[in-house]
């Protein structure tokens, strides 16, 4: 019979998406990654293989668990779309005190250049958020929220640019009242919000 495993995976994987998030892939070492999932290197590397491995598995689930979740929470489900756009924005940087360790996709693609192994995950993970943006905004559309002329492809584009710019500010540090103003733009940029909406 095979030795029965002794560890979870989507532990592991919890852990180590914690860990890339604070530290990035170049700032987290083995012995970084040892210490946060509990499991040796033979272990860690008898299963992914390698760090790019493990790296790679971690930005997987983070994209099906948190930025699925979020697409859906925030995009998919609510009964205003439009205010669903607003909260996927606002919920980033309204979340309590302290630094945020900030998207573990956005920080991805920082250094996917050098990790090109990582760059579908990336990829897949802003896919799904560009899609849910084109969602939220066709049934938008649909419900006379928005102009009927809008281009809810060019407009799902332009949301993902600057909901990446947003993260990148969270993660800095940025003052709350400059991440609402850019909340703001974007919002104006898919057109006139009704009354009562903020």
């Amino acid at each position: 019979m095979g030795r029965k495993q002794l560890w979870d995976r989507a532990e592991v994987l919890a852990s180590a998406m914690r860990l890339f998030r604070h530290r990035g892939y170049f700032g987290a070492s083995v012995r970084d990654i040892e210490e946060a999932t509990g499991l040796h290197p033979g272990s860690l590397y008898r299963v992914f293989e390698s760090k790019d491995g493990l790296f790679c598995a971690a930005l997987d689930a983070y994209n099906d668990q948190v930025v699925r979740g979020r697409v859906r929470t925030h995009l998919l489900e609510p009964e205003d779309p439009v205010a669903g756009i607003r909260s996927f924005f606002t919920s980033t940087f309204e979340t309590g005190p302290g630094l945020d360790p900030g998207c573990l996709l956005t920080n991805t693609a920082v250094e996917s250049f050098t990790v090109p192994q990582a760059a579908d995950g990336v990829r897949r993970g802003l896919e799904t958020i560009e899609s849910g943006f084109t969602e939220a905004l066709t049934r938008a559309r649909a419900m006379g929220l928005l102009s009927a002329d809008l281009d809810v492809e060019v407009a799902a584009a332009h949301l993902l640019a600057l909901y990446q710019g947003l993260l990148v500010l969270v993660r800095a540090g940025s003052p709350i009242t400059k991440l609402h103003t850019i909340t703001d733009g974007a919002m104006a940029s898919i057109g006139p919000e009704k009354e009562g909406q903020r």
